[in-house]
C-alpha cells in the first residue's frame, strides 16, 4: 500500500466527505492561493487530481472520513418504548397522580391554597334521607 493511500485527503484538508468535485476544487484553489512555495502547490495539485479525477479513491476516502455514529461495541442497545394497549389500562393508570390531585384541589382541604372546598357528600342535604 502506498503512502498516498494511507493518509485520508478529506481529513488532511478538512474537506466535507460529501463534497462534490466542484466544492473540492473550490477549497483546493483557496489552499493553493495560500501555499508558500511551488512544492506545496505541486502537492496540492496532485492531491486535487486524486480527489477529483479518481472517483473510486474519493469515495474510499470519503467513507473512511465519515465519523462513526454507532455506539461503541459492548454498549447495550437503547430500550424500546412499549406501546400500551388502551384496553389494558387499570384504574390505577387512570387516577390522577398526587401532584395533579393537589393542583385541582383534591386530597387536601385547600385552606393552605386559599381555595374554597365543598362539603363532603354525606353532608349534602339533597342526598340525605329524610327520616
Amino acid at each position: 500500500m502506498d503512502s498516498e493511500e494511507e493518509e485520508n485527503l478529506f481529513e488532511r484538508y478538512d474537506l466535507d466527505p460529501g463534497a462534490t468535485p466542484a466544492a473540492i476544487t473550490e477549497r483546493m484553489r483557496a489552499l493553493v492561493a495560500d501555499a508558500d512555495d511551488e512544492a506545496a502547490r505541486a502537492r496540492l495539485r496532485a492531491d486535487w487530481e486524486a480527489l477529483t479525477l479518481h472517483p473510486q479513491r474519493r469515495w474510499g476516502w470519503a467513507l473512511d472520513a465519515t465519523p462513526e455514529v454507532r455506539a461503541p461495541l459492548g454498549t447495550p442497545p437503547p430500550r424500546r418504548r412499549v406501546a400500551r394497549d388502551p384496553l389494558s389500562l387499570t384504574l390505577g393508570d387512570l387516577l390522577p397522580r398526587p401532584s395533579v390531585a393537589r393542583a385541582i384541589g383534591e386530597g387536601d382541604d385547600g385552606a393552605a391554597d386559599g381555595l374554597e372546598t365543598l362539603p363532603p357528600l354525606a353532608d349534602d342535604p339533597i342526598l340525605r334521607e329524610e327520616s
